[in-house]
């Protein structure tokens, strides 16, 4: 099969009085693996967007993957991520070097998503979960208008939510640790409500785009202050528009967008705190056939954005205004060397080559690369090598988000060696500058192989980042030294306040290997499937410097909030008839997390191995007077998250109990239970 599906493979063609076109919606490089309707209702998604999120873990596609819909690039991929799955017809995940021929990073991955050509549900969702200790309850629902027709679509959906607040006095190994606590919100009291509306329509040979997403949430929570108590409430609200025509112009085919996003928040409690943000952006992308090799064509791609961003935050009765101007603009080439054919047995051979000039006002900016190179010697083998040297600024929303409080969290102050029960401070700092990286990959993948469609990869990756973006590691007397500004204390030092907004952190340098294992025993039962995926992660090196001049915290040593050498996953996706199940275990190795930078010490903390599973089954049922393929009328879902109620466990050093790590000092929450009731009608 050849690497590239050329433009003339995609129009009519007559053979002996036999009209020969190409699949709907083939992308410009055949898949390595298709769904199908079965396997994509065994995921078990609500949408399309789970549906994604359940692939890349279970194939082991690493970072989000690029998006493409039925072959081609869109303005805004979201539009279609809240469409039910079965208006799907298949899933490709492409070849590794496909994503150069869309312009993207050689090093990640692209999926194909090929809508049905005609389409039309009206859906609706309930759920309640509940934690099996009690204490609180999480009530949502949803309901969706979705509709296709050839290149036009429509979808519409509202969400809401309450969760009630979760206190210490309902925990009692929480108050056997926190004696006077009661009143304390472990998980605050929350009501949420969105919305959200998409639109994509056919104009001749152009298409039109617009979105809207609103959304709007309010939390309640108490907290400690000194020797009292103080209740404190968050008001977000966010709303987001895109709009945009793609089409072909002068060879190219060109999609050209706008989108502008507000957002607000409101603190009132511990601190007064008023914000707001508000952006607009435009954006071009464009790409086409150059030449034509012997072996196929070269495809070129250019794309640009360019925003502005204005910040304001009130506190005390201070307004301090900021805003920023950002420009990206990138060119990719993808080029085929060599070409499977009978009489040449190198195979495919496909290089891709970028270049990227990034500028932001108040970070600076730079130029970047990336090279990738693709070699498909057998049908069933590929290796696959990308390097990328970039300058990349930091996002709108790491400069500008509103500032807001998080959720109550309980932490481990190192300085005092007590547990602390804080209200964190989240949002953008404007204060960040962009960030270099090199990045190298290696991989190689085979399959799907035998008839059960076993398939396996290995990739290995290293990377070094200069001022990367991040957030403050663990609170040890290092970090706090590096750091003084995001520590609040009182006059006895205790911690009261801690500032995580993100950081540039001065260098950081990682190795790490990862593979995938994944088979699927074949059914000649139609309707029944079953996938089986395993996943692990080996962290060769992490090491980083958090501000200059200070010394290399080796996490893998347990310097910097440690980290673990080990990661394991495994999932499992079946279907038969009218049942379902999916499955996610996963286990983290133990690690240490060094107090002092260098050495080991009796007040360090040991985290113990961490194993957890969670469970979904699910059954369709047909209402009478519904028929056909598809159209299930009601789904009754019961979800069992953390199944066997694990917790994360520590001991200090010395073998001491660790403070902040009681039974439900970090996951007061546990095992949860969750019936969802899902109609179409």
């Amino acid at each position: 099969m050849p690497w590239l599906l050329s433009d003339a493979a995609m129009t009519p063609t007559a053979v002996a009085g036999v009209e020969v076109v190409a699949r709907r919606g083939a992308a410009k490089a055949p898949p390595e693996v298709e769904l199908g309707e079965a396997e994509i209702d065994a995921l078990g998604a609500y949408d399309i967007g789970e549906a994604v999120d359940r692939i890349t873990a279970v194939r082991g596609l690493g970072a989000g993957p690029v998006v493409v819909i039925n072959g081609r690039r869109v303005l805004n991929a979201a539009d279609y991520m809240g469409f039910p799955p079965d208006a799907l017809d298949r899933v490709e995940i492409l070849r590794p070097e496909a994503a150069g021929l869309y312009g993207a990073d050689p090093s990640r991955r692209l999926v194909n998503l090929v809508l049905k050509r005609r389409y039309d549900s009206r859906d609706a969702r309930f759920s309640d979960a509940r934690p099996t200790a009690g204490g609180r309850s999480a009530l949502a629902a949803d309901a969706r208008r979705a509709f296709i027709a050839g290149d036009d679509t429509r979808q519409f959906g509202a969400r809401a939510s309450r969760d009630s607040a979760l206190r210490a006095g309902e925990r009692d190994a929480y108050r056997r640790d926190h004696p006077g606590d009661d009143a304390v919100t472990l998980r605050p009291a929350s009501r949420t409500f969105g919305a959200n509306l998409s639109f994509n329509r056919a104009l001749g040979d152009w298409t039109t785009s617009l979105g809207v997403n609103g959304r709007a949430q309010a939390d309640r929570s108490t907290a400690r202050q000194g020797a009292g108590m103080v209740d404190s409430c968050r008001r977000l609200r966010n709303l987001a528009l895109t709009a945009g025509a793609g089409g072909e112009l002068a060879g190219w085919s060109v999609r050209l967008g706008v989108d502008g996003q507000l957002s607000e928040a409101v603190l009132s409690g511990v601190s007064d705190t008023a914000s707001a943000s508000r952006s607009i952006a435009a954006s071009l992308g464009a790409d086409r056939r150059l030449l034509d090799l012997p072996a196929g064509p070269v495809q070129a791609n250019l794309s640009g954005r360019a925003s502005r961003t204005v910040s304001v935050v009130e506190t005390g009765g201070k307004e301090t205004r900021r805003d920023g101007d950002t420009a990206d603009l990138q060119f990719g080439l993808a080029a085929p060397l060599a070409r499977a054919s009978p009489d040449k047995r190198l195979g495919d051979v496909v290089l891709s080559l970028g270049a990227s000039r990034r500028q932001a006002s108040g970070t600076g900016g730079g130029a970047g690369m990336t090279a990738g190179l693709s070699w498909t010697p057998l049908p069933k083998l590929r290796l696959n090598g990308a390097w990328s040297r970039a300058a990349d600024n930091p996002t709108n929303a790491q400069r500008f988000d509103p500032v807001v409080s998080g959720e109550p969290m309980l932490v481990f102050d190192f300085r005092t060696g007590q547990a602390v029960r804080i209200l964190p401070i989240l949002g953008g700092n404007p204060a960040l500058v962009s960030q270099e990286a090199d990045r190298v990959s290696l991989g190689v993948s085979t399959g799907p192989l035998t008839r059960w469609t076993a398939s396996a990869a290995i990739a290995f990756e290293a990377a070094v980042t200069r001022d990367g973006v991040g957030v403050l590691p663990a609170l040890t007397p290092a970090v706090e030294a590096a750091f003084p500004e995001r520590f609040q204390r009182d006059g006895e030092g205790r911690l009261v306040g801690l500032d995580q907004r993100p950081i540039n952190i001065r260098s950081d340098r990682s190795r790490m290997l990862s593979s995938n294992l994944g088979f699927g025993p074949p059914f000649e039962t139609a309707g029944t499937s079953l996938r089986v995926s395993l996943s692990h992660a080996w962290r060769l090196e992490s090491v980083m410097v958090i501000r200059e001049g200070l010394p290399a915290m080796d996490r893998l040593a347990g310097d910097g909030g440690g980290a673990p050498r080990h990661e394991l996953a495994a999932t499992l996706d079946g279907r038969r008839g009218r049942w379902s199940v999916n499955a996610t275990a996963r286990w983290r190795q133990a690690y240490r997390i060094r107090r002092d930078v260098g050495h080991d010490g009796p007040d360090d903390l040991r985290l113990a191995a961490f194993a957890g599973l969670d469970l979904k089954l699910g059954f369709l049922q047909r209402l009478p007077g519904r028929t056909g393929a598809g159209r299930a009328d009601l789904k009754l879902v019961l979800e069992v998250e953390n199944l066997f109620d694990a917790r994360p466990r520590a001991r200090l050093g010395d073998g001491r109990p660790a403070p902040a790590y009681g039974r439900d000092d970090q996951d007061p929450l546990g095992r949860v239970v969750r019936i969802t009731a899902a109609g179409r009608f």
